[in-house]
């Protein structure tokens, strides 16, 4: 009886532990305040997109373009198509079903359920394409590389990295232990998503205020994604075995 006693009081001891400041982040994510930031993010898109539609935001656009495309030598060039090149058929197909394959191979099933929700988001960019209608920059106000088709409002390209490589960062960054694995994936999607926006800019794709609300909208929609999943891990550890409740399973 001491045994278990001071086992018991050892287990309480350690649950009162103070937090680290990671685990306090990977608390607050998984809390109601990532839906708040969510429709926070969704809101700031509507904003913008009521200054895309209501107001003449080239006033800010061109200036931003004309910066950006002034960063302009030999490995700049390359970089910025090479980030946009993956969000270009077939590759932005062919990388979210290996990567969901990849996922569910190593029995994250749930993982690549969501991760396939967080790809069928991006759908909401192209909606909303529509309904905007706006046209893509063009010469003479802005050097345009290639033939970029369809319109401007939001950044598909924008909308696509944020959801899929942001989930993908979730993943990498919870499902995964401490090591080079871990640290080379979290830094690929974290480029991706940075850099995204700019390459789009300098190729003269989109407009500063597309590339905008291409990351308000996908970020609220991702962290929505995010709730639902830990929602649902949450609900799977949780639940009722053989009579009993897990209580202290460790989540996945």
């Amino acid at each position: 009886m001491e045994n278990q006693g001071a086992a018991v009081k050892a287990t309480i001891t350690e649950a009162r532990k103070p937090q680290s400041r990671w685990e306090r982040w990977a608390a607050l994510i998984r809390g109601q305040a990532l839906i708040g930031l969510g429709v926070a993010l969704l809101i700031m898109f509507a904003a913008v997109t009521a200054l895309v539609l209501f107001l003449d935001p080239t006033s800010l656009d061109l200036p931003v373009t004309h910066e950006v495309q002034e960063l302009n030598f030999g490995p700049t060039n390359w970089l910025w198509s090479a980030i946009s090149a993956p969000g270009y058929p077939p590759f932005n197909y062919l990388v979210p079903a290996v990567t969901i394959a990849a996922v569910a191979l190593f029995r994250r099933y749930a993982a690549a359920v969501f991760l396939f929700v967080a790809v069928l988001a991006v759908g909401a960019a192209e909606v909303m394409k529509v309904l905007v209608h706006r046209v893509r920059p063009g010469g003479p106000l802005v050097i345009v590389v290639g033939t970029p088709t369809g319109y401007s409002f939001p950044s598909g390209h924008v909308t696509e990295y944020t959801l899929f490589f942001g989930f993908c960062f979730y993943l990498a960054f919870t499902l995964l232990k401490s090591g080079v694995l871990r640290t080379v994936l979290l830094s690929i999607c974290a480029i991706m998503i940075i850099l995204i926006g700019p390459s789009r800019i300098w190729l003269g794709a989109h407009w500063v205020s597309d590339v905008l609300g291409g990351y308000t909208l996908a970020l609220g929609l991702l962290l929505l994604v995010i709730w639902a999943y830990r929602k649902w891990e949450e609900r799977v550890v949780t639940k009722p075995n053989n009579g009993s409740n897990a209580v202290g399973a460790k989540q996945p």
